[in-house]
């Protein structure tokens, strides 16, 4: 039996939960099997919602509503880009420059998010290099906006895919396959949208790669 999802912050509107890995969010065609939002309502006994989305193979710091006034304030923080959202990355090689600000349109191509010059949706994230480690480098991203896959597209358009992340480019070296890419929400900051209250919260990742030094 798997391991109940550890709950790092809860009241009486939302949840802040430690997503695990290999684990969809919500349902998605085609790809059955339980997901976090049943595993909650199972694990927990609420009315839980979803409003945003963390990729099935990333982790970290998820926020749920579990009131219908919770979900529609939550859903206008992340739809006015008032939640801040910080991720850790292991990324192929150092990038270039080693900080900066990506301000590229993302567009789906036969599912792949990819950056094009004209259409799609403007994606925002704020990246700087952490540290250089074993497999690759670490890398702080901080989204200004929630696009599908916009930290994998991002990073591997700048020429630095994720370590494992085929989908986006990244080709393993003899003998360094992975299962999956490493990519971890790690802070959450944001005024609760009901009580008026700050929250900030930090999941520590699992994995060493991905934890800073500093």
């Amino acid at each position: 039996m798997a391991a109940p999802i550890p709950i790092v912050h809860t009241d009486d509107h939302l949840l802040i939960v430690a997503k695990p890995a290999g684990l969809l969010t919500v349902p998605a065609p085609g790809r059955p099997g339980v997901n976090l939002i049943d595993r909650l309502r199972g694990e927990t006994g609420l009315p839980v919602q979803a409003v945003h989305r963390l990729d099935q193979d990333t982790t970290g710091a998820l926020v749920v509503a579990i009131t219908d006034v919770g979900r529609a304030g939550l859903e206008t923080l992340f739809r006015e880009h008032r939640i801040e959202r910080v991720y850790l990355a292991l990324v192929a090689s150092m990038p270039s420059p080693a900080a900066g600000r990506i301000e590229a349109r993302l567009q789906e191509d036969d599912g792949v998010m990819r950056v094009v010059p004209h259409g799609g949706e403007l994606a925002i994230t704020e990246y700087r290099a952490l540290d250089r480690r074993r497999a690759g480098v670490l890398v702080e991203c901080r989204l200004h906006t929630g696009k599908r896959n916009q930290i994998r597209a991002h990073l591997a358009a700048l020429g630095c895919p994720l370590v494992g992340d085929r989908k986006y480019g990244y080709r393993a070296r003899s003998g360094t396959a992975r299962s999956r890419y490493l990519l971890h929400s790690w802070r959450l900051a944001f005024t609760h949208p009901v009580t008026a209250t700050p929250i900030s919260v930090t999941v520590p990742p699992e994995e060493g790669e991905l934890r800073p030094t500093t």
